[in-house]
């Protein structure tokens, strides 16, 4: 008779964490999990500032564990509650001192690209991520990239890694807010959205020398996001584009995020760095062309459903912009390209993946043939 599958617990610190895209996956992750066979054997540990409202679960349990926050909780308080357990870290890191860590390590950008980082939490997690994938019950990232580029550092090897996709279905479940744009003093169709931090790798700058150069002088670059600066090295926005053409909106709510979509002339996602790039899929999702960057893990994750543009080219992401605005039969194109793209992403088929890489780690080989 075959063994019942092993208990899981979730490190459910992403709960008390401003909300970015590392938060989303594991939000998203956690709810297609709660959808399968499997959720009666999962539960959530969360620390005592959790926001569980942003949980919509019908199975997996929540439960409070110790009385710290923040790091002081992941590395002590949840330690000592998953003793014994496999515990499933969505956020980068685990607690050091826990034997049974499974770890999704999103990308290798403060190895790569340093400079994005406060010196203190660069090193820190410098040392911290080949120490914990040493460790590691199993190891998960989200891209093919990801994991060539953690492995470059030490941190895995690269054939260690299960690749979990970011999703693009959750925006199906956003009741978008159709007067978005007009509160924001915004066009439909008459702007470009831009949606990432000001950190260095997503190249708002890039994103508003382009738009100072697009030939249609009424045409807005939208720009939304947050940074956080304990974590970023750069939390001020560029200067304003040429013309007082760029609008910054800040952080919005899902609602907001999606009327914006759907009534852009596109999106605009000119990344240096990424581990997988969530809001090209959400884009193409909600029919919102994207022009993109060739660079990482981005051309991997868009395919020939975006326009792949030099993220150095100003000139050449304005040229794009400018053919979509007068090229309707191609802006067409890309959407239906893109829509049928994105719906291949699925959170549901990331969660079955967890699952099958868990067991396995959990389950030797050689009880396979019984």
């Amino acid at each position: 008779m075959p063994d019942a599958p092993a208990p899981i617990l979730i490190n459910g610190r992403f709960l008390a964490q401003r909300p970015t895209g590392v938060q989303r996956a594991a939000a998203e992750l956690v709810q297609a999990l709660d959808r399968t066979g499997d959720a009666p054997r999962l539960t959530v540990l969360t620390p005592p500032d959790a926001d569980l409202a942003r949980l919509d679960l019908r199975t997996i349990g929540l439960r409070p564990v110790g009385h710290r926050t923040g790091y002081l909780w992941e590395q002590w308080d949840l330690a000592r509650a998953a003793r014994g357990r496999i515990l499933v870290n969505l956020g980068n890191v685990a607690p050091l001192l826990h034997p049974l860590n499974a770890i999704l390590i999103h990308d290798a950008s403060v190895f790569d690209r340093p400079e994005g980082y406060g010196w203190r939490f660069g090193a820190s997690m410098r040392w911290m991520l080949p120490t914990l994938a040493r460790r590691a019950a199993a190891l998960f990232t989200v891209s093919r990239f990801s994991a060539e580029r953690l492995a470059a550092h030490g941190v895995g090897n690269r054939l260690d890694y299960t690749i979990l996709p970011s999703g693009a279905d959750h925006v199906a479940r956003v009741v978008a807010d159709p007067d978005a744009a007009a509160r924001h003093g915004l066009t439909a169709g008459r702007y470009i959205l831009f949606v990432g931090s000001p950190h260095p790798n997503k190249n708002l700058a890039g994103a508003l020398a382009a738009i100072g150069r697009v030939a249609d002088p009424t045409l807005r670059l939208a720009v939304v996001g947050a940074s956080d600066p304990r974590v970023f090295a750069t939390t001020a926005p560029p200067a304003g584009a040429p013309g007082g053409r760029a609008v910054y909106l800040g952080a919005v709510d899902d609602a907001t995020l999606a009327g914006l979509y759907g009534n852009a002339l596109a999106l605009l996602f000119p990344s240096f760095y990424e581990g997988s790039g969530l809001p090209p899929l959400e884009a193409m999702a909600l029919g919102c062309p994207a022009i993109v960057s060739n660079r990482a893990s981005i051309p991997e994750v868009c395919g020939d459903a975006a326009w792949l543009m030099d993220p150095d080219d100003s000139a050449g992401m304005a040229a794009a912009i400018d053919r979509l605005a007068a090229d309707t039969a191609l802006r067409a194109d890309l959407i239906g390209r893109g829509r049928a793209h994105a719906a291949a992403f699925t959170w549901a088929e990331s969660a079955r993946r967890l699952l099958t890489t868990l067991d396995r780690a959990a389950r030797p080989a050689s009880r396979a043939s019984g």
